[in-house]
């Protein structure tokens, strides 16, 4: 006896995962001793988003300080000095502009300027 509505359920689900939204990761990775940056959007899997912008930011102390997934933004904002930094995932560019200037100002009296801001839409 076969059963439809498993069939249709594995179908729908295969159909979500294959669904490129579903598959659209980004990264952003920082050095703030260089002031050096990496990033990455719309790849398939968070591993080789995190691996691209570490390539792209190329110094030793590159760290990957954001991963952001599918359907959000990213954005870091930094110091003139590059010393004091915030960054902050949100659906939306203006919204993740807005909050990692926020947690950048929170330590660094008002010092900061958006340095990375993109998305994965």
């Amino acid at each position: 006896m076969r059963r439809p509505g498993i069939f249709v359920a594995v179908a729908a689900l295969v159909g979500i995962l294959a669904d490129p939204a579903f598959a659209d990761f980004g990264a952003i990775a920082y050095d703030q001793h260089d002031c050096a940056f990496g990033r990455s959007w719309h790849y398939d899997n968070p591993r080789r988003a995190a691996d691209v912008a570490l390539s792209e930011c190329a110094h030793p102390g590159c760290k990957v300080v954001l991963e952001v997934g599918p359907g959000q933004c990213g954005a870091v904002a930094v110091t003139q000095n590059c010393h004091g930094f915030g960054w902050a995932k949100r659906e939306s560019r203006d919204a993740a502009q807005l909050a990692a200037m926020t947690e950048c100002q929170r330590y660094n009296a008002g010092q900061c300027s958006a340095r990375i801001v993109d998305c994965n839409h």
